[in-house]
């Protein structure tokens, strides 16, 4: 892939100048390395760049590079850029692995091992996704994939399938795109992943206005996305697939749609790929009484926006990051605010260069060459495999020490202790009731957006500890006895897990999905969402194929979906119809699954209530792997370990 940057620009040398010493030194130098193709100015000028903590931001250092080498770097590119057209030819689109290498650890300042080049190449966008099964066929027509779900994994399902040559169509029930964007419209509802690096490898954009887009910012980037791809002709809106059949005999999917008047059509597909995500059914709990609230109550995936919150007494239950988002961008307008808390996450703070992103950077996203690609390359990193100690169990360190499971991890537990006892510091029955009893990450961490402790604050705030009993007309009643009288009441209790629990999915054997997986009570596949009995059923978001430890739906679902195609293109190859993955593999990769699970954050700490565990308490939804070692074990599938018929 080429550079996304638009090349030239209207402005006169000294604003580009200016323009270009308020951005990254170091990745502005890989840029013009790539520009000239003169490699010697990595050791010309990079020899003394080193990347420092930026106090403003919490994971993202910053390069400082020698006053004189910056100076030279940033009139160098001044000369190139300047005026309109200027900066449009390039010498070394695709640096080769070795040079890449060097480049990206002046990008990153750290030593990078060879493992991660191939992933680096990808995930900043150098280059498209690369086959590794030998393509010697292309797909017939008959070989053709229904999609589920037009959220994130249902658009690059799509993309990925047009792009190697198969036929497909994507079910969506409800009448846009977007899955999770589309569904949260909630006040102050936000991505908690950086934007640069919460989007596709190959759609990257220079657009984003914040560092972590809001809710709505990201819908419009994947409505962008989906027009340019021209998905929508190809999408059936409004129509939820309710049943799967395999047919043996024809090696295809029997496909059942209903439609929302009710109207149930059928159709075949060679292929099924799911990507309806395991977090799309919200979760209410029931507590006696809940009908009988004569005031408004809610979940948050149905956020009314035209609801009067002002003067109101309002209570929002859950303390997620739903909650953590909602409070703070309400608190100004209700009268008053208790949030019922049943267990408190580990919150870190927003740092004050995490809100807009500067002209200057915006600038040299969009007009400087390679720019983007390098950006996105820096936030993957350090958003990735850096924070992978953090959950992983260190038992020499457990042995000594209470409250962590690594020395990382205690480095998490500091920040945010530090951080709970400045905003409660003052009161201290509220400090204790803010502080986690389990180690950071037990479950998922949550982002302070600027302002949740600070409601809390609010002398028009309380937070309840005390479990809710039941629901009375008037409001709550916990377990004490004590009534909150409330005229909202707001569920910020997420979402149900399941995997695939309301469609009836039966495989060749005639058994359910639902009945293996125990209606989603104890799912369990191999690698990638292969389940033994399934021919040709890809399940994008599949057990334990989360990155837990690092931010980036998008990683994981360009990673398995890589790994669908190449299952796919493997049929093709050996002139097949289906791949099926063996009981046996699918046994061993499990238990693989468990052992190195057993030496992660979701093994130990017993305390967190997460909804990472099934019900007989075995981490199902994240992997424990780095993330490079997952995306290495995708690239191709192990023919051993499939029946293609």
């Amino acid at each position: 892939m080429t550079s996304t940057a638009t090349p030239g620009t209207d402005l006169g040398p000294s604003e580009v100048r200016d323009s270009l010493a308020k951005a990254d030194l170091a990745l502005l130098l890989n840029c013009l390395v790539q520009i000239t193709g003169d490699v010697s100015l990595l050791e010309r000028y990079g020899q003394g760049t080193v990347q420092r903590p930026n106090p403003t931001r919490r994971l993202m250092p910053d390069s400082h590079m020698p006053a004189d080498s910056a100076a030279a770097v940033v009139d160098r590119l001044t000369a190139l850029l300047s005026g309109p057209g200027r900066g449009g030819d390039v010498a070394i689109a695709l640096p080769d692995p070795g040079l890449f290498r060097r480049m990206t650890e002046l990008a990153v300042g750290q030593q990078v091992a060879p493992e991660f080049v191939p992933l680096l190449l990808e995930q900043a966008g150098f280059q498209l996704d690369q086959p590794v099964v030998p393509v010697t066929r292309r797909p017939p027509e008959d070989l053709d994939i229904v999609i589920i779900g037009s959220g994130m994994s249902g658009i690059h399902a799509a993309i990925s399938a047009a792009r190697r040559g198969f036929r497909y169509r994507i079910f969506e029930r409800a009448d846009d795109i977007g899955g999770t964007w589309r569904v949260n419209t909630y006040p102050g509802v936000a991505v908690d992943t950086p934007s640069l690096y919460y989007s596709l490898s190959y759609e990257l954009s220079p657009d984003w206005t914040h560092f972590y887009p809001a809710g709505p910012q990201y819908q419009a980037y994947m409505q962008r996305v989906v027009d340019r791809y021209r998905l929508r002709d190809n999408i059936t809106f409004g129509t939820e697939v309710t049943a799967l059949a395999w047919d043996d005999s024809a090696q295809r999917w029997d496909v059942s749609a209903r439609a929302a008047d009710g109207t149930v059509t059928a159709t075949t597909a060679a292929a099924v790929v799911t990507a309806a995500g395991f977090l799309n059914r919200p979760s209410v709990p029931d507590i006696p009484g809940r009908a009988g609230f004569a005031g408004t109550q809610f979940h948050t995936a149905h956020w009314d926006p035209d609801l009067p919150l002002a003067g109101r007494r309002v209570a929002v239950i859950g303390a997620g990051s739903t909650a953590v988002q909602i409070i703070p961008s309400i608190i100004d307008e209700v009268g008053k605010l208790v949030m019922f808390q049943r267990q408190p996450h580990w919150v870190v703070p927003k740092y004050s260069g995490e809100s807009e992103v500067p002209d200057p950077v915006r600038w040299a996203l969009r007009h400087v060459p390679f720019y983007l690609q390098w950006a996105r390359l820096k936030a993957y990193w350090f958003m990735s495999d850096n924070l992978y100690p953090n959950i992983r169990a260190d038992r020499d360190w457990m042995a000594r020490n209470s409250g962590s499971i690594s020395p990382g991890n205690e480095r998490v537990r500091q920040l945010c202790l530090g951080y709970i006892h400045e905003m409660f510091g003052h009161d201290p029955e509220l400090e204790a009731a803010m502080t986690p009893d389990f180690p950071p990450m037990g479950k998922r961490i949550v982002k302070d957006p600027g302002g949740y402790y600070a409601a809390l604050r609010r002398e028009h705030a309380r937070v309840v500890t005390d479990p809710v009993e039941r629901i009375v007309p008037e409001g709550i009643i916990t377990k004490s006895g004590e009534l909150f009288e409330l005229d909202v009441i707001i569920w910020a209790t997420g979402f149900t897990l399941d995997f695939l629990s309301p469609i009836e999915i039966t495989g060749r054997d005639g058994r359910t999905l639902n009945e293996l997986w125990q209606g989603g009570a104890r799912p369990s596949s191999y690698l990638g969402g292969l389940v033994p009995g399934f021919p040709n059923l890809f399940i994008i978001c599949g057990p334990n194929s989360s990155a837990g430890h690092g931010g980036g739906h998008n990683f994981m679902t360009e990673a398995v979906t890589h790994y669908h195609m190449e299952c796919l293109q493997l049929v093709l190859e050996r002139g097949g119809r289906s791949i099926e993955v063996t009981q046996e593999a699918h046994g061993a990769f499990n238990a693989e699954v468990d052992t190195a699970m057993a030496e992660t954050i979701w093994c130990n700490s017993p305390n967190a209530h997460t909804y990472y565990r099934d019900k007989a308490g075995r981490p199902v939804l994240p992997s424990p792997w780095r993330m490079v070692d997952f995306w290495t074990r995708l690239r191709i599938p192990v023919e051993d370990h499939f029946t293609v018929r």
